[in-house]
């Protein structure tokens, strides 16, 4: 059998660019209800039933839609401009929206930790619950948990201003304003101390040299008992898979952390009942969690 060469890995890997772009393009024209050529959208249903069967639309769609949306464009982009720093400032609307959209998924990982993390159900059932969304981006993850727990109270903040100003059209055109507040802030320098009893933290995108300080700062803002909930990216289980997990981190400007070595910070950081939510969700995503003492 002939070794791979460059070539037939790029036919294969197209193939499945390829049919990531058809599902995606599937969901769009069921939920969305887009018009299509006849022949087109066969083709399309037949690429979804044989990538899925029939479970497809329905709430999963934009999540799904969105992943393909970023991993094809952050892939475009890879290409385009292969020698990058990692960060983040690259004024991109629809790409900004595809992230935010895709961290939707995010809130599915939060329920499921209800059942893990003890009194974290408690917390965010609470009629008056808060929850701060470090890094909230184009505010789609504190628009997914506000309609995933209609008492609780969103403090979304972020130091990217163009995705803020996205933010606020998204959260007026989802009914929330009422409910998520938006600030331009960074999180070291947060300063509300005991004020939350929930706080996410958008590990990716946080430099390993802002950690620390980050940390520290979302623990003093936590009431006693709440929950530090730090998320990585998720990607398959494999060598390949963990590499291209490290690479879309270090472009987004964080550093790729292993969880042994993430749980350090945060059994550092003076939390208790440090640990890793086991991943029971489809989101690209592992969850960890530490909680601040008291009651």
């Amino acid at each position: 059998m002939a070794a791979d060469t460059p070539m037939s890995q790029a036919v294969r890997l197209g193939a499945a660019a390829d049919a990531l772009a058809a599902l995606a393009a599937h969901l769009r024209l069921e939920t969305e209800r887009l018009p299509a050529d006849p022949a087109v959208r066969a083709v399309l249903a037949d690429v979804a039933a044989e990538l899925v069967g029939g479970d497809v639309g329905g709430a999963g769609a934009a999540p799904v839609v969105g992943l393909a949306r970023t991993v094809l464009r952050q892939a475009a982009e890879l290409v385009e401009n292969p020698g990058r720093a990692g960060g983040w400032d690259q004024v991109d609307s629809p790409l900004l929206q595809s992230i935010g959209r895709l961290s939707m998924g995010i809130a599915d990982a939060v329920r499921s930790a209800e059942d893990v993390l003890p009194g974290l159900a408690d917390a965010l059932h609470r009629p008056d619950a808060e929850l701060l969304d470090v890094g909230t981006g184009t505010g789609w993850l504190a628009i997914a948990l506000a309609r995933a727990y209609p008492g609780l109270r969103i403090t979304g903040i972020d130091v990217f201003a163009p995705a803020l100003e996205l933010a606020r059209a998204n959260v007026a055109d989802a009914g929330l304003t009422d409910r998520i507040d938006l600030r331009l802030q960074d999180a070291a320098e947060l300063d509300e101390a005991g004020a939350f009893d929930v706080v996410w933290l958008p590990m990716p995108f946080l430099p390993a040299t802002v950690v620390p300080g980050v940390v520290a700062a979302a623990c003093r803002s936590l009431r006693p008992g709440g929950w530090l909930l730090p998320g990585t990216f998720a990607g398959p289980p494999d060598r390949l898979g963990q590499l291209l997990t490290d690479l879309r981190t270090v472009r987004s400007g964080g550093h790729p952390w292993r969880p042994d070595e993430l749980l350090a910070v945060l059994d550092g950081s003076g939390l208790t009942d440090v640990t890793e939510v086991p991943r029971t969700w489809a989101a690209p995503v592992r969850l960890h969690a530490g909680r601040r003492g008291g009651s």
